[in-house]
């Protein structure tokens, strides 16, 4: 019995294992996986549903915003930077498309079927197309990348040249660069644009923001493969180019200014030599330099070959400095003691406050006393009035002039004329002026005040205070820039003259204008002097601060004004630590008269000789040809047989073939032998 059922027990168990290894028999366990598995897939599938209705529903405007921004390709489009014009509306700077090429060097170059002669023709076109280096284009051609950049800056022919040598194998982009057709022309002046072709210096940062414009879009959809889809709209939204300025410089004059600036470095050996011209009545300003120049074409480095080799040399942060030292603007940012030129404020101050008049007598013997210093003088003048003791440049006697008025009187007028403030000029980093307080200042402080030491300001604020006594005493706000317009030169915005105040009375003007004309024509200011018209001024030789000390390195300068009975121009010259000649007479005074005269004569000022002047300027006079509507190469030829110079405008076409509009002087102007004229293109 127990033998059967342990019998049943086994065959029982071998006939359910055969079952369970039968995949066509269902048993309760495959049956239990089945429903398993099935519960799991409902689940997965419910979750899957519940994850498509929270993005097809819930999250549905999302995606569709994302899937619109996928498909959307937004494009700046840069709009057209304005122009800079002088005050005729000759272009100073624009904005012209430049050119960059790149070469497939695989195609080219490298690839090991292109034979070594082949190579080297391919290195001699690009080089004879760009214009660089052979050696350098091949440097280029051997590197790793296969599409390089072959040269930039170039010009269209250029770039259509390498086109049809290579034809595919080269690519041709275009970029929006800045030109000044003028090369290093009142470079400080202009200043310059970043790579981003944003204002960087002087009126291109000034007025970026009119100058730039505003970019525009192009909006379209598109495919992955960057297509416009046929049903996507494309929305472009147009670029509003930047307004132009214009300028009160003018071209000739500016021209006038740094070729004297240019000689004048020569002769005198200064580091920099800064000269600015205005219209004393306007407050315009005419010109504007300081040497040395550089390129704005070629902003990053300085023009002279040899202070090139120095800059390559220096450290990253010296080259920032050497940099930002180059392209700043010398006559508004630098403060100096004025030095003598500063005598011409002390004295309108006294005879406005009264405290000196025509009667006014001051004893030099050579040196003056105040507390317990003695300040001496070049000469011993003796008994002098104050026109005089101005034109004798005597330290004592302005000096005393000071030490009458008193601190505060002085303080007073110095504050006038405008010298604790900025002149509110439209150009960047204008400079703040050094005026001890008065109730800081000594007797000593005082006294050297009055003969300009002690005190340091802009050139541009001394200009302007002088420029008072050719404006009926009346001070004015400088400019340079005129007008704004639009491309279609409609006027968007003009720049009215601005009265800044009442400085000194018409009667104490005039009085000035009288003593600085006395100075030029009879005192110390000589070599300003010009046959024919009445010009008045006032020198400066200054001693350059060295740590706490003065050292025997000077600045000299000298401030002119003309015609002395109807201002049309003034002038102001510094030369910065002249090596080969010393006083403000001799250094600057060459280079003021030489743009003077110039500038009288182009401005149309009749000359009005004594006698004796008029039969010594008979001798050295010529008639202008005229040359109007010739080939300019025939122009200078006739030009030159006349005993005369000439120069183009713009100077970028020198050495150029084209047809004279217009000349300067006009055609039977009498002029000096050796005098220039000015040839213009269309």
């Amino acid at each position: 019995m127990d033998t059967s059922k342990r019998s049943d027990k086994k065959r029982e168990k071998i006939r359910r294992r055969a079952l369970e290894d039968n995949p066509k028999v269902i048993t309760s366990k495959n049956r239990n996986r089945l429903a398993a598995g099935f519960g799991v897939m409902l689940f997965l599938l419910f979750v899957l549903m519940l994850r498509m209705g929270y993005w097809q529903i819930y999250k549905s405007d999302e995606l569709k915003i994302m899937a619109a921004e996928m498909q959307k390709v937004d494009t700046e489009i840069d709009p057209v930077r304005g122009a800079i014009y002088d005050s005729r509306m000759n272009t100073l700077a624009e904005s012209v498309t430049e050119y960059e090429l790149y070469a497939y060097t695989q195609y080219i170059y490298k690839d090991e079927s292109i034979s070594n002669d082949d190579k080297a023709k391919a290195i001699l076109s690009l080089s004879n197309v760009t214009g660089k280096d052979a050696a350098e284009m091949q440097a280029l051609l051997e590197g790793e990348e296969n599409l390089v950049l072959i040269a930039d800056g170039l010009t269209r022919e250029q770039v259509e040249r390498a086109q049809q040598l290579f034809g595919s194998n080269v690519v041709i982009k275009t970029r929006a660069a800045r030109y000044y057709p003028n090369g290093a022309f009142a470079a400080q002046v202009l200043g310059g644009v970043n790579s981003e072709n944003v204002g960087r210096s002087g009126l291109e940062y000034e007025y970026n923001s009119r100058l730039a414009g505003i970019k525009g879009r192009a909006v379209r959809v598109t495919d992955n493969n960057g297509n416009t889809l046929s049903n996507g709209k494309t929305r472009y939204y147009k670029p509003q180019d930047g307004y132009s300025i214009v300028t009160t410089i003018d071209s000739v004059i500016q021209h006038f200014v740094e070729d004297a600036l240019e000689t004048g470095m020569k002769k005198t050996g200064a580091d920099a030599i800064t000269c600015i011209v205005m219209e004393p009545k306007t407050g315009n300003i005419l010109a504007m330099a300081t040497t040395p120049e550089y390129d704005p074409n070629n902003s990053s480095q300085p023009s002279d070959p040899e202070a090139l080799k120095e800059f390559e040399a220096m450290t990253d942060e010296q080259k920032t400095n050497y940099l930002s030292s180059m392209w700043k603007i010398n006559a508004v940012s630098d403060i100096y003691e004025p030095g003598s030129t500063f005598k011409l404020i002390a004295a309108a101050a006294a005879l406005e406050s009264g405290s000196a008049d025509e009667n006014s007598r001051y004893k030099c013997t050579g040196g003056i006393r105040v507390d317990d210093y003695t300040l001496h003088c070049l000469a011993t003048h003796g008994k002098q009035s104050l026109k005089e003791a101005v034109g004798n440049s005597c330290n004592p006697a302005l000096a005393q002039v000071s030490l009458d008025m008193g601190a505060k009187t002085f303080y007073n007028y110095i504050d006038l004329f405008g010298f604790n403030d900025q002149t509110g000029v439209d150009l960047p980093g204008e400079g703040y002026s050094i005026v001890k307080d008065p109730d800081n200042m000594t007797r000593v402080d005082l006294a050297t005040t009055g003969y300009g030491q002690g005190i340091a300001v802009t050139p541009l604020q001394l200009l302007c205070a002088v420029n008072s006594f050719g404006n009926g005493g009346v001070l004015m706000k400088p400019k340079i820039v005129s007008k704004i317009v639009d491309s279609e030169g409609n006027t968007v915005e003009e720049m009215e003259d601005v009265k800044v105040r009442q400085v000194v009375s018409e009667e104490t003007a005039a009085k000035m204008a009288d003593i600085m004309e006395y100075y030029v024509s009879d005192a110390m200011g000589t070599t300003a002097y010009i046959p024919g018209y009445r010009v008045g001024g006032k020198t400066g030789t200054a001693n350059r601060v060295s740590g706490k000390r003065y050292s025997d390195e000077t600045n000299t300068s000298f401030v002119v004004m003309a015609p002395m009975d109807d201002p049309v121009i003034s002038m102001i010259c510094i030369v910065y630590r002249p090596t080969k000649k010393m006083y403000g007479s001799n250094t600057a005074g060459p280079i003021v008269k030489e743009i003077t005269e110039k500038s009288l004569e182009y401005l149309g000022v009749e000359r009005r000789y004594t006698k004796e002047e008029a039969k010594a300027a008979k001798k050295n006079k010529v008639k202008v040809p005229d040359i109007t509507g010739m080939d300019s190469l025939d122009a200078i030829s006739r030009i030159e047989s006349y005993g005369l110079k000439y120069t183009v405008m713009p100077e970028s076409l020198k050495g150029q073939s084209f047809v004279v509009v217009d000349q300067y002087p006009k055609a039977d102007t009498k002029v000096d032998k050796g005098s220039i004229v000015y040839i213009y293109s269309e």
